[in-house]
């Protein structure tokens, strides 16, 4: 049976097999502005998806509040120019969620949202907050650690497959409310060694059909760069962006403290996600000691980002030379910065 360390070394191994056709190019941050007086302050803004020209929405995973932005990308150099906060839309069942992640379905017109509290997926009109309905999670995720469930949504341009994952390993064990059947997945990310989660696709026959179970691939994340702060180091998936021909992105996110400093910062890497080979693991109750082939991932972005903290990915606009732009936006818990990162995509398929 393959152990934990097996499976990572097989990742590792399986990197030079991943494809490579695209490239990650740094253009740069913009600082988020404050709400306008008499409004909600945009803060906690874990998640982030595109519409269509420069209308995006934002989700804040403390108050319940889905945030319309108007990003404005220079089509030249893919650099953000301007972001404007449109009038915060109130979700039901605020009190009792911590939404992370944020997916436009252009095909039914609302968006869907990943909530950290109870792993659920649900949809809500954008305009209203009314709910529209919720996607039938596999019970394994019920075996979440408690702030480590979904912090990862995405959808594809054909609006036919969805992608999620947790953000570390589930471990029935040491959940909180204990769920779904007595799994084990492994441990929580170390300095010696990453953690394994699950990335989970769903797809649907037609854009008004239910969204379904479609495969379900292990994905080892990084071990944690630096040292400890208070117990609070961590290190795993923040969240993800599917490509216009199905290709992953993940976003990984860590905190620690580096070597001469007093207090934690973040750092980010951007992957890109190979499949061929992988195990679908969908029918393996356990992967801690279960033998299997975890997806590959080859690294296209890697920074230090002081106190900015990196949790969304999405899509941006195509560019004028025919470079794709792709932003993140910075979660401003805790004390941490608020910012828009700006990337291009070299080698991106055409939508």
């Amino acid at each position: 049976m393959r152990s934990l360390a097996a499976a990572l070394y097989a990742a590792v191994a399986m990197v030079a097999h991943a494809a490579s056709g695209i490239e990650l190019v740094s253009v740069g941050e913009f600082a988020l502005p404050g709400a306008k007086p008499g409004e909600a302050a945009p803060t906690g803004l874990s998640g982030m998806t595109r519409v269509d020209g420069d209308l995006y929405y934002a989700v804040s995973d403390r108050d319940g509040l889905l945030f319309p932005m108007t990003v404005r990308v220079d089509r030249a150099t893919g650099a953000v120019t301007g972001c404007v906060f449109g009038v915060a839309v109130v979700l039901p069942g605020h009190g009792k969620r911590d939404m992370e992640s944020v997916a436009w379905d252009g095909a039914r017109r609302m968006v869907w949202i990943g909530d950290e509290w109870d792993g659920s997926i649900r949809a809500f009109d954008p305009v209203t907050g009314e709910y529209r309905g919720e996607v039938s999670v596999p019970p394994v995720y019920g075996a979440f650690r408690f702030n480590r469930s979904f912090e990862t949504l995405a959808i594809r341009a054909n609006w036919l497959e969805m992608w999620t994952c947790n953000e570390e390993a589930l471990c029935r064990k040491d959940a909180v409310v204990k769920l779904g059947p007595d799994v084990d997945d492994g441990p929580r990310a170390t300095r010696s060694r990453g953690s394994v989660v699950r990335l989970q696709k769903f797809d649907r026959s037609g854009p008004q059909a239910d969204w379904r179970p479609a495969g379900q691939w292990a994905y080892v994340t990084d071990p944690i760069g630096g040292g400890d702060f208070l117990g609070k180091a961590r290190s795993g998936v923040a969240d993800a962006c599917c490509l216009d021909d199905g290709t992953i992105l993940v976003l990984e996110r860590e905190m620690s403290l580096r070597k001469g400093s007093l207090l934690p910062s973040f750092r980010c890497h951007i992957y890109q996600a190979a499949f061929d080979g992988a195990t679908d693991v969908s029918r393996i109750q356990s992967l801690n000691g279960a033998d299997y082939s975890p997806v590959a991932k080859k690294r296209l972005f890697g920074q230090n980002t002081g106190f900015a903290m990196y949790e969304g990915l999405c899509l941006g606009p195509m560019l004028a030379d025919g470079s794709r732009s792709i932003l993140m936006i910075s979660d401003s818990d805790a004390g941490a910065v608020a910012r828009l990162y700006a990337l291009r995509l070299v080698g991106a398929p055409s939508p």
